[in-house]
């Protein structure tokens, strides 16, 4: 399975974020781990790459292997992109 992770802020995604990803803040990354399963292949992104490089860390402690950090990020996504309404 292949999830995608958006560790922004519950407004960064809530004005844009690719179709189909599961948002976890990265503060709150610690606390709500296990509802990702570790066996899932993990593509995680934030804003830029920074908070994603340190989910990306902070997954890996617990165990969790198949992850990639996008990069740059959402800034230079070009896909489809959802809004909450």
């Amino acid at each position: 399975n292949l999830v995608i992770l958006d560790v922004r802020e519950p407004a960064e995604y809530a004005f844009g974020h690719i179709p189909g990803a599961v948002s976890i803040p990265l503060g709150e990354l610690e606390a709500r781990s296990e509802e990702l399963n570790p066996q899932d292949e993990i593509y995680v992104i934030c804003r830029t790459g920074n908070r994603s490089d340190m989910a990306c860390h902070l997954l890996q402690e617990k165990g969790f292997t198949k992850l990639k950090n996008i990069l740059p990020g959402m800034t230079q996504w070009s896909g489809p992109v959802e809004k909450v309404q």
